[in-house]
C-alpha cells in the first residue's frame, strides 16, 4: 500500500513494504513494515533481510516504485560484484552482509518518496 501523506514539503516520507518471497522453505525476504520520515539532505538507511539455506551465490535486488509508476530496478548486489543504475550511484549504497542489504540514501530528497523493494535471487549450479 503506498502511502502519499507529506507532512511539510521539508519532510521526505517513505513507505517500506513487507515483501516476504519464498524460494523454498528455508529461503526468505523480509522488510520492516512502517513509515520513515526524514528531513531532507539527511540520510535514512532501510532494511531489507534475507535468511537461505543455500550456500551459492546470491543476488540482492533493490527497487524504488513512485507514485503512479511501476517498480523501477536501482542495484544489485552478489559476492562478487555490485551494479547500481547510474542515477542512483550518488546518493544511493547497499551492502550485502551475511544477513542482510541495508539500503542507505544520503542527502535525501522529496523526489525519493518512494516504496523501496528488495528480491533476493538464488544461483543454482546443478548439472543434470
Amino acid at each position: 500500500i503506498l502511502t502519499t501523506r507529506l507532512e511539510t514539503t521539508r519532510e521526505i516520507f517513505y513507505t517500506l513494504h513487507k515483501l516476504s518471497v519464498v524460494f523454498k522453505s528455508e529461503d526468505t525476504v523480509t522488510q520492516s513494515t512502517g513509515d520513515v520520515i526524514r528531513y531532507e539532505g539527511g540520510s535514512v538507511t532501510l532494511s531489507c533481510n534475507f535468511t537461505t539455506s543455500s550456500t551459492n551465490t546470491h543476488y540482492l535486488f533493490c527497487y524504488i516504485q513512485r507514485p503512479n509508476d511501476p517498480p523501477k530496478y536501482m542495484l544489485r548486489r552478489d559476492k562478487y560484484s555490485n551494479d547500481t543504475v547510474q542515477e542512483y550511484k550518488k546518493r544511493f549504497n547497499a551492502k550485502l552482509n551475511t544477513s542482510s542489504v541495508p539500503l542507505t540514501i544520503e542527502d535525501v530528497q522529496l523526489c525519493d518518496s518512494a516504496v523501496y523493494y528488495c528480491a533476493l535471487k538464488p544461483t543454482v549450479t546443478e548439472t543434470l
